[in-house]
């Protein structure tokens, strides 16, 4: 260590009265003699080291610090409150590689930065090879979109079961979040089918629209699987309250089941309101399902109309049915004369020649409207 000795009367000189310069090009000759003898040095030698690098890292300009970050950050020998230091630091480039590769920061260090350093520095975090759970609970709380995906995607990363449940909540509304969170081998087909059921339609679009055709059928499964449990409980739960009002539905609330329908259109759940409405027309529900799979609008404001529908409840199946064909461009509000234009008496005998013939030409329809 003589030579070493002999850098720290350098550095101490240097630091009196040394440029810049000469401070920068004193910290490269002292980071090359570390990084040349790092593998023999014992915890004294390396703690000299931590003591002179950090004497320097103030006094010279930010690249040369830069460098150094780069030169320890993955040393399992690196100099400690070197690297405490150089995490902290609020320049990205100077922390970033230490809070990403370092091992000789402890969690409690990992957690400290988290809580109250920038996105940047919590991303870092978050491409950890290891990150522990009450790190990632901090990066779950404090994340943003970015961080969130980036540790959902780390398959080195571990989650509590709070920081599980809040990362699924916020994959929900988020597509990138939710399309990084679905990948993990660790998900459990429970969640996996809870973050699709409570996910919005953009979000589950994204997820269908992936390029992993396992994935795609994965999150396809799930859907089809949810969608028949709605159906067969919606129309459960509406036949049943059919059967106890009495054998002609008479004693449904029909004004309380418009109010339903609304609820169920605005929130994208086909079958309930493909249910409801079928109740309302007096139609059933297959008729209804197919109304709303078709591409002429003309018949589903028919129905809305001989139902007594309000122009939000109408609107509602309308875009819920171009959403559920893709139909992004689709503007419901087009429809809204028509829709005032329509007579009720005109609307109500369609329907009674519907339930007769079961289907109608086009012209048929026009035929009985202006009549």
């Amino acid at each position: 260590m003589s030579g070493v000795q002999s850098l720290i009367d350098e550095v101490e000189s240097s630091f009196r009265s040394g440029s810049a310069t000469s401070r920068a090009e004193m910290l490269r000759r002292i980071t090359d003699l570390f990084l040349a003898g790092v593998d023999q040095f014992e915890g004294q030698q390396v703690g000299v080291f931590d003591d002179v690098l950090c004497g320097l890292i103030d006094k010279i300009e930010r690249e040369a610090v830069a460098k150094l970050s780069r030169d320890v950050a993955a040393l399992a020998k690196a100099p400690r409150t070197l690297s405490r230091r150089l995490s902290r630091d609020d320049d990205i480039e100077i922390a970033g590689p230490i809070l990403q590769h370092s091992v000789v920061l402890s969690e409690s260090d990992l957690i400290e930065v988290a809580q109250d350093r920038s996105q940047l520095h919590l991303e870092a975090i978050a491409n950890r090879s290891h990150v522990s759970e009450r790190v990632s609970d901090v990066l779950i709380d404090r994340g943003n979109s970015t961080v969130l995906t980036t540790v959902a995607g780390n398959s080195g990363a571990h989650f509590s079961t709070r920081g599980y449940k809040s990362l699924a909540a916020k994959a929900e509304k988020d597509a990138t979040i939710a399309s990084a969170l679905v990948r993990r081998s660790d998900l459990s087909p429970e969640m996996l089918r809870k973050l699709v059921a409570q996910a919005s339609a953009s979000v589950q679009q994204r997820l269908l629209a992936t390029s992993d055709p396992r994935l795609r059928d994965q999150v396809q499964r799930v859907i089809q699987s949810i969608t028949s449990e709605i159906s067969s409980n919606a129309d459960r739960s509406v036949a049943m309250r059919g059967l106890q009002a009495g054998s002609q539905l008479k004693g449904i609330d029909k004004g309380k089941l418009r109010e339903e329908l609304l609820d169920y259109a605005a929130g994208m759940r086909i079958s309930e309101s493909a249910t409801a409405l079928a109740v309302l027309s007096e139609l059933s529900v297959d008729t209804v399902r197919q109304l709303l799979t078709r591409y002429d609008y003309e018949l589903l404001l028919i129905v809305s109309k001989a139902c007594g529908l309000g122009w939000a409840a109408v609107r509602a199946l309308l875009d819920m049915a171009a959403k559920s064909r893709d139909e992004f461009a689709f503007n419901s509000a087009a429809y809204l004369d028509d829709y005032n234009k329509l007579s009720r008496d005109s609307a109500e005998r369609v329907m009674r020649f519907l339930k007769v013939r079961k289907a109608a030409s086009g012209a048929e329809i026009k035929k009985m409207l202006a009549g």
